[in-house]
């Protein structure tokens, strides 16, 4: 019924519209504007696009495909960074210490959120508030999707799914939260090496990229900063320090001094913190939680 109004509303506008000169004005998202006489106009319709989706963007490390940037809900639309260094409002430069880290905040916007609380999907994605994520123990989500917040109901409508791995549900499938074996592999495994991503007006943003160690190398964490550069970046895993974001705020700490990506799966027996990944220019960690309430980064895995 809405497509005939639609239509009907259209002709009887535009009917009215041709005894004077008039354009149709339409506003993309980015600014630009494209304005089309009112006479060139022979119908106006709203059909699915059938161009191709953007190809799935990752760098394998120890048989694992990781994605080249965090999840991000940008102006309505759910995607991967544009870059593995990118996070909203970032931190340029480096903090000195936690204290100083913590004291400096970063407020997300409504519509620009790249830290989500830890087992939230569908129309809890994008809250602030404390009392809502996911809360049981010892259930691997990932590529699960839930009804409820104690992940019991599970569901395969994306439609219906409101707490499960939030990268699973905004991609549509496509990635899905790494698991704890996965976070262990490279924090066990791989060379870290601190550093910083140059970018506009040579700012730098500072986080680790992650390599397999190559022939006559060893697992090992190098703290002190490098410039990372583009073809380190085609090489490797880069995890901007993009902070965490505290319970029922907007606001982001930490930013530009430590990274906090979470997993698929609670910390051992407990209900509100989860496993985590997480660094600072004092070294990488594996065995920490991540508490549940708090907004942490996710970088997603291809789903296969």
């Amino acid at each position: 019924m809405k497509k005939y109004l639609l239509s009907f509303l259209l002709s009887f506008t535009f009917g009215t519209l041709f005894a004077q000169t008039y354009q149709m004005k339409v506003v993309k998202k980015g600014g630009e504007i494209v304005q089309i006489p009112a006479d060139d106009i022979e119908r106006i319709s709203f059909e699915a696009s059938n161009a191709p989706q953007p190809a799935t963007q990752y760098v394998t490390l120890f048989g694992v495909k990781w994605a080249t940037g965090n999840l991000q809900y940008d102006k309505g639309t759910w995607k991967i960074a544009d870059h593995q260094w990118d996070y909203f409002k970032p931190r340029y430069g480096l903090h000195r210490n936690a204290s100083e880290a913590y004291k400096f905040e970063i407020e997300q916007a409504d519509d620009q959120i790249d830290h989500f609380n830890f087992g939230v999907c569908g129309s809890n994605a994008l809250t602030y508030s404390k009392d809502v994520y996911g809360n049981t123990t010892k259930t691997d989500i990932a590529g699960k999707m839930y009804t409820d917040d104690k992940f019991l109901n599970k569901t395969t409508d994306f439609e219906q799914a409101a707490f499960g791995d939030i990268a699973y549900w905004a991609t549509k499938g496509k990635y899905r939260l790494p698991r704890y074996v996965e976070i262990s592999d490279l924090v066990q495994k791989g060379k870290w090496q601190f550093g910083y991503v140059i970018v506009d007006d040579n700012k730098r943003i500072y986080g680790y990229l992650v390599t397999e160690p190559g022939e006559g190398e060893f697992a090992m964490t190098i703290r002190s900063p490098k410039e990372i550069t583009q073809d380190d970046l085609s090489k490797g895993l880069f995890l901007p320090c993009a902070g965490s974001r505290y319970d029922d705020t907007k606001a982001v700490k930490y930013a530009g001094y430590g990274g906090y990506y979470t997993s698929s799966i609670l910390f051992e027996d407990s209900k509100d913190y989860a496993r985590s990944l997480s660094f600072d220019n004092d070294g990488v960690y594996d065995n920490n939680g991540e508490n549940c309430r708090n907004g942490n980064s996710i970088r997603p895995v291809v789903v296969e």
